[in-house]
């Protein structure tokens, strides 16, 4: 009888090569490749790991007394080789260049060599009843052999072969996202309306003026044309109008009437799911007809569709513990959500599948700082799903997004530093303090001669000591103590502090002035901050920090803690108060009210409460005195930061400084007084830019 034989086929990533019929497919979709291109493959998966030299190459294809031109005939086939198969010359996946040798094929190889059909003889027809057996066989082993080749070409591990700046400015808003459509990444910067764009692969910037102030973009369209971008209202948090911005520079026109925190398309472009406090909804019409999914237990604060779009995952916060996790629910809403497990991880948010949908990306924050993770999701029996770290070092990676059309990430990564001006109030005259340095939050001796700072870097935070004049420098803590400000005694000899070590509460501490051992407070209250020397130089009055930096739902409370009698004393009626700021004589303290929206003084020698200020629409902090006492200063913080000072004796109350007007750089408030009276202003400069990074 005739014998058939099957067609030779290799296999490798989602290719498939087929040698008797021409063809190159990509997940079953054909591709264009021209003959010789095709036959230099061909030779190359015939030799998979070994070096195919150019001339063996030259021999094959262009045979001697052929007239061509062999150096730029095949170096231009191996360049449509590598256009059809998205490989790079310079991070190869498939096709290595062996300088003045030759090729190499590098991928995992699938061959599946010539075999031979032979129809059954009669004499074979009593093996029948084994076949059913033997097919089971060769299932389960072509299946595995399948799953191992499977795991070898696409490792579980996501790793970043390559990276490239694409922006400069360093002002790129880094939330909730940047979005891309595969060929440009676009992206808002502070206080700026303009939509700005860049080509993936780098170069020039490119801008249009919108109808917004301060927005942000929530995502992008499948087909890349629209942004979805909402506006949110301070009173409101993350709500605000839902607005459809087209990326070619089109106006904006709003989603119906949709006011919402977060949003996102599915997949197909055809649904939008989005989220309004607690509860996420689905609208198939722009808007007309929503209907809601599901509630979700908390504030939802980012959403994102799986690849399929049959799930989406979304970011619940607690307000109760400050603490996000991520969630994931059917599109159906039939099955009840279910949390995502990612080991030790605790507060996640804000996560993105890759392209192909083998690895999801998202970012947890732990210690006032953000870092990135990776899950490959659980294709096969291979696949742990335990979580691996993305990002380190130096910079934060605040924000992520996969680009569509290949295996690339676009980051935020960040960096912070500090700035420290001295303003003399009466001229409006401003001067850096340690100008060449990251430095925040100063405090002085009480005679003026010394100054305690904190040098700054992103999420580290070392307290030095140093003369006023910048001279005799003494480092004071380890780096891996995160310090957030300082006070020195009213002896001058030592120097309390509110810092933290990783993973551990915010406590307060104190160090001699020349240095040495590092002394805990020895108290049961487990969130400390705000320490003050009292007079006696042996007592700290101190608080608890805000709801924000831990234990949302503990009572606040200030407290006194002497340090020879290890005694501990609640400051009557100090209940809902926090932020206390001694007077320079002692007599009397500051604070803020919980929520931020009060200024009050406390008197020792009566045991008095008195508000000062309150102002239910506006955030007031870091509370601090004038050198004699008479006057009471706060911050108003916002876009366009101001400071107020009240008179004490009549509580009068003027503006005396808008933030903006003297300092061109967001993040700034006065921190205090220096020894002559000027105000000093402590600002957070920020280092933010979009990165591409290429993946396998």
């Amino acid at each position: 009888m005739e014998e058939t034989v099957c067609p030779r086929i290799y296999r490798f990533g989602p290719f498939e090569l087929a040698v008797d019929t021409a063809e190159l497919r990509k997940n079953g979709v054909h591709l264009k490749l021209q003959e010789q291109p095709f036959q230099i493959l061909c030779t190359l998966l015939e030799h998979p790991g070994e070096i195919v030299t150019r001339e063996q190459l030259r021999q094959q294809l262009w045979p001697d007394g052929t007239f061509v031109d062999f150096e730029h005939g095949l170096n231009t086939a191996i360049k449509k080789i590598r256009d059809a198969l998205g490989d790079d010359a310079d991070t190869p996946r498939y096709i290595e260049t062996i300088p003045r040798k030759g090729y190499r094929f590098l991928a995992p190889l699938n061959h599946d060599a010539a075999a031979a059909i032979i129809a059954p003889t009669p004499s074979q027809t009593r093996w029948r009843f084994r076949t059913p057996i033997l097919v089971v066989a060769v299932a389960i082993v072509t299946a595995a052999a399948f799953l191992i080749i499977q795991k070898l070409s696409h490792p579980s591990h996501l790793q970043v072969s390559t990276t490239k700046q694409l922006t400069f400015s360093g002002n790129v808003v880094p939330g909730p996202t940047v979005e891309t459509d595969g060929r440009r990444v676009y992206y808002f910067k502070f206080y700026d309306g303009h939509l700005y764009s860049v080509p993936v692969g780098g170069g020039a910037e490119s801008s249009y003026a919108t109808r917004f102030h301060l927005p942000s973009i929530l995502h992008i369209s499948p087909d890349g044309s629209t942004l979805l971008v909402n506006e949110p209202r301070p009173a409101l948090g993350n709500t605000g109008r839902i607005w459809l911005l087209p990326t070619n520079g089109g106006p904006a026109r709003p989603l119906g009437d949709i006011e919402a925190d977060f949003a996102a398309w599915s997949p197909d472009g055809k649904t939008i799911a989005f989220s309004q406090k607690e509860a996420i909804y689905l609208t198939e019409d722009e808007g007309a007809t929503p209907h809601r999914l599901l509630d979700a237990g908390g504030s939802v604060q980012w959403i994102r569709w799986s690849p399929d779009g049959q799930r989406l995952r979304y970011t619940v916060y607690d307000p109760k513990t400050i603490v996000s996790s991520i969630w994931e629910a059917h599109r159906d809403g039939k099955r009840p959500p279910v949390a995502m497990k990612f080991g030790v991880l605790t507060n996640t948010c804000c996560g993105t599948w890759t392209r192909d949908g083998r690895h999801y990306v998202f970012r947890e924050f732990r210690d006032q700082r953000t870092n990135y993770w990776v899950a490959t999701e659980s294709w096969s029996t291979f696949g742990s799903g335990k979580p691996y770290p993305f990002s380190g070092g130096g910079v934060e990676i605040l924000a992520a997004t996969a680009s569509p059309l290949d295996d690339t990430l676009f980051t935020v990564a960040h960096e912070s530093s500090g700035l420290v001006f001295k303003l003399d109030l009466a001229r409006r005259q401003l001067t850096p303090v340690l100008r060449e340095l990251s430095v925040q939050v100063p405090d002085f001796s009480p005679d003026g001669k010394w100054m305690a700072f904190c040098q700054v870097h992103t999420s580290q935070s070392i307290l030095w000591r140093t003369r006023s004049d910048g001279s005799e420098w003494l480092q004071l803590t380890d780096p891996k103590l995160n310090v957030n400000f300082a006070r020195y005694s009213l002896d001058g000899k030592r120097i309390a502090m509110m810092a933290k070590w990783p993973d551990r509460p915010w406590k307060i501490y104190w160090v001699s002035a020349e240095g040495g051992a590092l002394h805990e407070l020895n108290v049961s209250i487990i969130s400390q901050a705000d320490p003050n020397w009292m007079p006696d130089n042996q007592s700290i009055l101190f608080g608890q920090p805000p709801r924000y930096f831990a234990e949302p739902e503990s009572p606040r409370a200030i407290y006194i803690h002497n340090l020879q009698t290890n005694s501990i004393s609640q400051v009557p009626g100090s209940e809902g108060w926090f932020s206390p700021r001694l007077s320079p004589d002692g007599r009397r303290f500051l604070a803020l009210s919980i929520d931020e929206h009060k200024l009050a003084m406390f008197e020792f020698a009566n045991s008095k409460w008195r508000v000062l200020l309150e102002n239910s629409q506006k955030q007031l902090g870091a509370p601090f005195w004038s050198p004699d006492g008479k006057w009471a200063y706060v911050n108003f913080y916002g876009e366009n930061g101001s400071v107020l000072r009240i008179r004490v004796p009549d509580g009068a109350a003027e503006e005396v400084l808008s933030l903006g007007d003297v300092v061109a750089l967001p993040g700034c408030f006065a921190w205090n007084t220096a020894p002559d009276g000027a105000i000093m202003i402590t600002c957070s400069r920020f280092n933010s830019n979009i990165y591409a990074l290429k993946y396998e």
